[in-house]
Formats: C-alpha cells, structure tokens, sequence
C-alpha cells in the first residue's frame, strides 16, 4: 500500500432520458456555466439523520459499501458530505478538474459523453451504490463525462484527502472498498465488451 499512499500524496499536492434531463442538456449546450450553477443548487443534509431514516442494513446493501462495518460506514458519512440534487440537476461537466468522486445513495443519475455529431449520448445510467468519477480521480485526468440527475437523487461526496484519510485510518475498509470499486469497473468493462460484440454482429 505504501505505493498507493505516494500516489495519493502526489494527488494531494439505451436509456430513456426524462424531461428535465433533455431540459438540463439544453441548457448545458447553451451555457458552459450550467455545472457551477447546478453545483450551488446542491444542497448539503445531515448525515446522522439519513442514517437514522434508512438504517445500517440499507448501507450494507449498497454495492460500493459491501462487507464494511456500520461504525466504518457511519464515520464516512459524517466526514464526508451527503448531498441532495434535483432531478435534472448536474453534478460535473465534461472537463471540470477532478477533486471527488462520489457515491449514489439514493436515486439515479446519468452520465452523458460528447457524440461524433454534436449532441450528448447517453453513456450510463447509475443506481444506488454506483461511484461516479473515481476512475477520474484515480487516473489524475478532467471530466470526461457530464453526469446529471435522472431523479431527485442522494450521493455521498468523498475527497481525495478523505479517501487518503480511509487509507491511514482503516486500513481494512479502504481495501475493501477499493475492491468492491474494482468489482463495479469490472463489470462495466465487461458491458462494453458485450456492447462492441453487439455493435460488430449489427455492422456484417
């Protein structure tokens, strides 16, 4: 692990898309400022009251948290933050430097890439106990998506520092999450596998 804490150290130093979504996306094209104002829309809840509301045993459910124990989970809710977005709210943009990533707790959020003719293709569609950005984070590069809210949604904001900070502190837990976040790229590789087979099979 002692590599991947300098390199934390280096970092420190064919969905249906809804109407406010559609909504959202026309305004992106028209104003580049529409992820700094959708930013300041989030609104940050408390924690311990979402704990509360849900329960231990929704957490543990959550793919992103699977095996890790209660007072672990709790203790990164209260230290991160947990936010609440609009339905048709943006969380990032395609190019936004890459400081957090985030987990989806409740609802669902889009993420949507640049096409060959101008307009936004739908790339996925993430539930609860998705990540959206750590593979941007990981790999030190900008945004390469723009992820918007489907729904009213509920996401788990973690940092750099604070992920540097599991990794100092629980040891344990920072493995099993990086392992259960490896899980989540995994199977989304195999999907796009699965999808250029389909592409190639339509294209003879």
């Amino acid at each position: 692990m002692q590599g991947m804490a300098g390199e934390f150290r280096y970092v420190l130093c064919s969905h249906k898309l809804t109407a406010p979504t559609c909504q959202a996306f026309t305004m992106l094209k028209r104003k580049k400022r529409l992820a700094e104002a959708g930013r300041r829309k989030m609104q940050q809840i408390d924690a311990q009251d979402l704990w509360r509301k849900l329960g231990p045993a929704y957490f543990r459910e959550l793919s992103t948290f699977g095996a890790i124990q209660d007072a672990v989970l709790l203790n990164m809710l209260l230290s991160c933050r947990v936010l609440q977005l609009n339905s048709g709210e943006v969380l990032y943009s395609l190019g936004d430097r890459t400081g957090f990533f985030y987990i989806v707790l409740q609802g669902s959020i889009n993420n949507f890439i640049p096409g060959q003719d101008g307009t936004m293709v739908l790339s996925r569609h993430h539930e609860p106990g998705d990540d959206l950005g750590f593979v941007h984070m990981i790999s030190l590069s900008d945004r390469t998506a723009t992820a918007i809210a489907e729904e009213d949604a509920v996401i788990l904001e973690i940092s750099i520092e604070q992920f540097f900070m599991l990794h100092e502190q629980e040891p344990d837990a920072f493995g099993l999450i990086l392992l259960n976040l490896a899980r989540g790229m995994a199977r989304t590789i195999l999907r796009m596998a699965d999808k250029l087979v389909e592409l190639d099979k339509n294209c003879t």
